[in-house]
Protein backbone atom coordinates (compact mmCIF):
# COMPACT_ATOMS: atom_id res chain seq x y z
CA UNK A 1 0.00 0.00 0.00
CA UNK A 2 3.04 2.64 0.80
CA UNK A 3 4.41 1.55 -2.33
CA UNK A 4 1.49 2.26 -4.28
CA UNK A 5 0.78 5.74 -2.30
CA UNK A 6 4.04 6.79 -3.11
CA UNK A 7 4.62 5.72 -6.43
CA UNK A 8 1.10 7.30 -7.40
CA UNK A 9 1.96 10.87 -5.00
CA UNK A 10 5.18 11.47 -6.79
CA UNK A 11 3.64 10.95 -10.24
CA UNK A 12 0.65 13.12 -9.30
CA UNK A 13 2.53 15.54 -8.25
CA UNK A 14 4.62 16.05 -11.78
CA UNK A 15 1.42 16.19 -13.31
CA UNK A 16 1.18 19.79 -12.08
CA UNK A 17 3.83 20.73 -14.65
CA UNK A 18 2.53 18.31 -17.41
CA UNK A 19 1.00 19.16 -20.76
CA UNK A 20 -0.34 16.13 -21.80
CA UNK A 21 -2.81 14.74 -18.92
CA UNK A 22 -3.71 11.18 -20.80
CA UNK A 23 0.40 10.45 -20.92
CA UNK A 24 0.63 10.67 -16.96
CA UNK A 25 -2.76 8.83 -16.48
CA UNK A 26 -0.96 5.75 -18.43
CA UNK A 27 1.91 5.94 -16.41
CA UNK A 28 -0.22 6.13 -13.17
CA UNK A 29 -1.88 2.99 -14.44
CA UNK A 30 1.01 1.00 -15.50
CA UNK A 31 2.90 1.50 -12.26
CA UNK A 32 -0.01 0.16 -10.03
CA UNK A 33 -1.90 -2.66 -9.57
CA UNK A 34 -4.96 -2.96 -12.10
CA UNK A 35 -8.19 -4.42 -11.44
CA UNK A 36 -7.87 -7.61 -12.78
CA UNK A 37 -11.08 -10.15 -13.37
CA UNK A 38 -12.53 -13.22 -11.59
CA UNK A 39 -13.88 -15.13 -14.21
CA UNK A 40 -12.91 -15.22 -17.51
CA UNK A 41 -14.47 -16.85 -20.69
CA UNK A 42 -12.58 -17.26 -24.39
CA UNK A 43 -14.83 -19.15 -26.76
CA UNK A 44 -15.64 -16.30 -29.31
CA UNK A 45 -14.17 -13.64 -31.06
CA UNK A 46 -14.59 -11.53 -27.72
CA UNK A 47 -13.89 -12.56 -24.13
CA UNK A 48 -17.06 -13.03 -21.69
CA UNK A 49 -15.25 -12.07 -18.15
CA UNK A 50 -16.47 -10.95 -14.59
CA UNK A 51 -14.96 -8.53 -12.37
CA UNK A 52 -15.84 -8.05 -8.30
CA UNK A 53 -16.81 -5.34 -6.45
CA UNK A 54 -14.78 -2.39 -7.02
CA UNK A 55 -14.95 1.31 -6.44
CA UNK A 56 -13.84 3.97 -9.48
CA UNK A 57 -14.01 7.62 -9.32
CA UNK A 58 -16.11 9.50 -12.39
CA UNK A 59 -16.16 12.79 -13.78
CA UNK A 60 -19.23 13.52 -16.31
CA UNK A 61 -17.91 15.39 -19.53
CA UNK A 62 -20.08 16.94 -22.41
CA UNK A 63 -17.31 16.80 -25.34
CA UNK A 64 -17.39 16.33 -29.30
CA UNK A 65 -14.95 13.15 -28.82
CA UNK A 66 -13.11 10.86 -26.99
CA UNK A 67 -10.00 12.73 -26.49
CA UNK A 68 -11.44 15.83 -25.77
CA UNK A 69 -13.94 14.21 -23.12
CA UNK A 70 -10.50 12.32 -22.08
CA UNK A 71 -8.60 15.03 -21.84
CA UNK A 72 -11.61 17.25 -19.34
CA UNK A 73 -12.21 14.10 -17.54
CA UNK A 74 -9.09 13.23 -16.75
CA UNK A 75 -7.69 16.76 -15.19
CA UNK A 76 -10.63 16.86 -12.91
CA UNK A 77 -9.54 13.20 -11.76
CA UNK A 78 -6.08 13.95 -11.03
CA UNK A 79 -7.13 17.05 -9.40
CA UNK A 80 -9.33 15.02 -6.98
CA UNK A 81 -6.76 12.34 -6.47
CA UNK A 82 -4.26 15.11 -5.65
CA UNK A 83 -6.12 16.50 -2.39
CA UNK A 84 -9.51 17.61 -4.88
CA UNK A 85 -11.94 15.92 -2.11
CA UNK A 86 -13.71 16.64 1.11
CA UNK A 87 -10.98 15.31 3.24
CA UNK A 88 -7.73 16.79 1.43
CA UNK A 89 -5.94 14.34 1.11
CA UNK A 90 -4.12 12.32 -2.24
CA UNK A 91 -6.19 9.19 -3.29
CA UNK A 92 -4.09 6.45 -4.84
CA UNK A 93 -5.80 4.91 -8.26
CA UNK A 94 -5.04 2.36 -10.47
CA UNK A 95 -5.90 1.08 -14.08
CA UNK A 96 -7.88 0.57 -16.21
CA UNK A 97 -8.71 3.78 -17.23
CA UNK A 98 -11.08 5.45 -19.56
CA UNK A 99 -14.83 6.16 -20.40
CA UNK A 100 -18.00 5.37 -20.55
CA UNK A 101 -19.94 6.24 -24.08
CA UNK A 102 -23.59 6.61 -25.02
CA UNK A 103 -24.88 4.86 -27.64
CA UNK A 104 -28.54 6.04 -29.60
CA UNK A 105 -29.59 4.47 -32.64
CA UNK A 106 -26.28 3.05 -32.44
CA UNK A 107 -24.43 6.29 -32.77
CA UNK A 108 -21.96 7.53 -30.09
CA UNK A 109 -23.28 10.71 -28.10
CA UNK A 110 -21.31 13.56 -26.82
CA UNK A 111 -21.62 13.11 -23.32
CA UNK A 112 -18.73 10.47 -21.51
CA UNK A 113 -18.12 9.55 -18.46
CA UNK A 114 -14.18 9.44 -17.74
CA UNK A 115 -13.16 6.68 -15.13
CA UNK A 116 -10.23 5.59 -13.15
CA UNK A 117 -9.91 3.07 -10.59
CA UNK A 118 -9.66 3.64 -6.76
CA UNK A 119 -7.14 1.04 -5.33
CA UNK A 120 -8.69 -1.84 -3.18
CA UNK A 121 -6.64 -0.38 0.16
CA UNK A 122 -8.70 2.61 0.06
CA UNK A 123 -11.82 1.38 1.58
CA UNK A 124 -13.92 5.00 2.57
CA UNK A 125 -12.53 7.29 -0.31
CA UNK A 126 -13.60 10.81 1.00
CA UNK A 127 -15.91 12.75 -1.65
CA UNK A 128 -14.71 15.22 -4.25
CA UNK A 129 -15.18 19.01 -4.28
CA UNK A 130 -16.00 19.12 -7.82
CA UNK A 131 -19.90 18.57 -8.11
CA UNK A 132 -19.17 16.97 -11.67
CA UNK A 133 -17.14 14.38 -9.99
CA UNK A 134 -18.96 11.16 -8.28
CA UNK A 135 -17.36 7.92 -6.22
CA UNK A 136 -18.69 5.02 -7.82
CA UNK A 137 -19.04 1.41 -6.13
CA UNK A 138 -19.35 -1.19 -8.96
CA UNK A 139 -21.18 -4.42 -7.82
CA UNK A 140 -20.19 -7.56 -8.99
CA UNK A 141 -20.65 -8.24 -13.00
CA UNK A 142 -20.31 -9.84 -16.19
CA UNK A 143 -19.00 -7.74 -19.29
CA UNK A 144 -18.52 -8.42 -23.05
CA UNK A 145 -15.01 -7.26 -24.12
CA UNK A 146 -12.62 -7.25 -27.71
CA UNK A 147 -9.18 -6.23 -26.69
CA UNK A 148 -6.66 -4.57 -29.25
CA UNK A 149 -2.87 -4.02 -28.90
CA UNK A 150 -2.67 -1.20 -30.69
CA UNK A 151 -3.32 2.51 -30.60
CA UNK A 152 -6.51 3.81 -33.05
CA UNK A 153 -7.51 7.02 -33.72
CA UNK A 154 -11.51 8.05 -33.29
CA UNK A 155 -12.92 6.66 -36.29
CA UNK A 156 -11.38 3.28 -35.97
CA UNK A 157 -12.09 3.32 -31.95
CA UNK A 158 -16.33 3.99 -33.19
CA UNK A 159 -15.61 1.37 -35.76
CA UNK A 160 -14.96 -1.63 -33.34
CA UNK A 161 -17.91 -0.13 -30.70
CA UNK A 162 -20.02 -0.61 -33.95
CA UNK A 163 -18.64 -4.04 -34.44
CA UNK A 164 -18.73 -5.46 -31.32
CA UNK A 165 -22.41 -4.50 -30.46
CA UNK A 166 -23.11 -6.04 -34.39
CA UNK A 167 -21.24 -9.51 -33.06
CA UNK A 168 -23.17 -9.37 -29.71
CA UNK A 169 -26.59 -8.87 -31.67
CA UNK A 170 -25.56 -12.06 -34.23
CA UNK A 171 -24.91 -14.07 -31.57
CA UNK A 172 -28.43 -13.43 -29.35
CA UNK A 173 -26.25 -12.32 -26.53
CA UNK A 174 -28.47 -10.29 -23.33
CA UNK A 175 -26.26 -7.05 -23.24
CA UNK A 176 -27.12 -3.36 -22.26
CA UNK A 177 -26.60 -1.50 -25.82
CA UNK A 178 -27.15 1.58 -24.17
CA UNK A 179 -23.81 2.35 -23.29
CA UNK A 180 -20.02 0.83 -23.87
CA UNK A 181 -16.66 1.57 -21.89
CA UNK A 182 -13.28 1.87 -23.62
CA UNK A 183 -10.68 0.50 -21.37
CA UNK A 184 -7.39 1.14 -20.86
CA UNK A 185 -4.81 -0.98 -19.17
CA UNK A 186 -1.16 0.54 -20.18
CA UNK A 187 1.10 2.22 -21.98
CA UNK A 188 1.44 -0.30 -25.14
CA UNK A 189 -1.73 0.42 -26.54
CA UNK A 190 -3.70 -2.24 -24.54
CA UNK A 191 -7.45 -1.18 -25.24
CA UNK A 192 -10.70 -2.69 -24.42
CA UNK A 193 -13.90 -2.18 -26.14
CA UNK A 194 -16.75 -3.35 -23.24
CA UNK A 195 -20.75 -3.99 -23.04
CA UNK A 196 -22.16 -5.00 -19.67
CA UNK A 197 -23.66 -8.51 -19.75
CA UNK A 198 -27.59 -8.63 -18.66
CA UNK A 199 -29.58 -11.01 -17.27
CA UNK A 200 -26.96 -12.40 -14.53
Amino acid sequence: MLRIFLTVSVLFWNQLAAQNVIEEALKVCEQTDCLKPTEIIKDKSYIEMKVEFHRRVEAEVHAVNFKSAMEIGLKKLFNYSRCGNVAGTIIPVSSPWGVFGYLENDKIQQKFRVFVEIVPEVMNPPEPKDPTVKIVKGPPVWYYTRNFDKKVDEKQIEERVIQLLKDLEQDNQPFNRTFFVIGISNTHGQMGVVFQKTGE
